[in-house]
């Protein structure tokens, strides 16, 4: 999927503007997708037809003049409805519940299209999806992220745990071809 720009939702700024006027940051804490496709809209207060939720996993805060965080998600436990087209990405926020869990979920923004399909979701499919948001359309200081359980980091060391085992498994087998040709030349 390519980088989406989202809708920000009526409902989302002004849990923010409460959150900021209580002295409380809202945290950006989950992501959604669902199969139904449309134009968004300020008024939304949820997906049209959620099929997925999950945490926030990593952020990328970077601090020039358009204050953007790049959010990401991974989707990757084993779905146990059908398979489906992924045609709506929401973002959420929590004010009052600790990261990662889902309680109190606001919809901060929406992105879907008309007649447009981001993605396909599989049972085998694992998608690491990014949202960027500019946080300048947002009350400053009125918001921040933080990444549930799982990082991006630990996603990525279990990764490279996989592939740092094939490549010791591949030099090993080359090693031992190496010994046997060595030794048939010396016959």
């Amino acid at each position: 999927m390519s980088a989406l720009t989202l809708q920000f939702t009526q409902v989302g700024l002004d849990a923010l503007l409460v959150a900021k006027a209580n002295g409380k940051k809202a945290q950006i804490s989950h992501m959604a997708f669902g199969d139904a496709s449309y134009s968004p809209s300020q008024t939304q207060t949820s997906l049209r037809s959620l099929k997925e939720l999950q945490p926030i996993r990593d952020d990328n805060y970077q601090a020039d003049e358009n204050h953007q965080v790049t959010v990401v998600a991974l989707f990757d436990k084993a779905i146990t409805a059908p398979e489906y087209a992924i045609r709506e990405v929401g973002v959420f926020i929590q004010v009052d519940e600790p990261a990662g869990s889902d309680e109190n979920l606001i919809l901060l923004g929406v992105y879907s299209e008309p007649n447009r399909t981001l993605g396909y979701r599989t049972p085998d499919v694992k998608i690491l999806q990014s949202v960027t948001l500019s946080l300048a359309q947002l009350p400053s200081g009125s918001v921040e992220i933080k990444p549930g359980i799982d990082n991006f980091n630990v996603l990525l060391d279990n990764e490279l745990a996989d592939l740092t085992l094939v490549q010791i498994d591949t030099m090993h087998r080359q090693l031992k071809q190496e010994f046997r040709i060595a030794q048939l030349e010396r016959a």
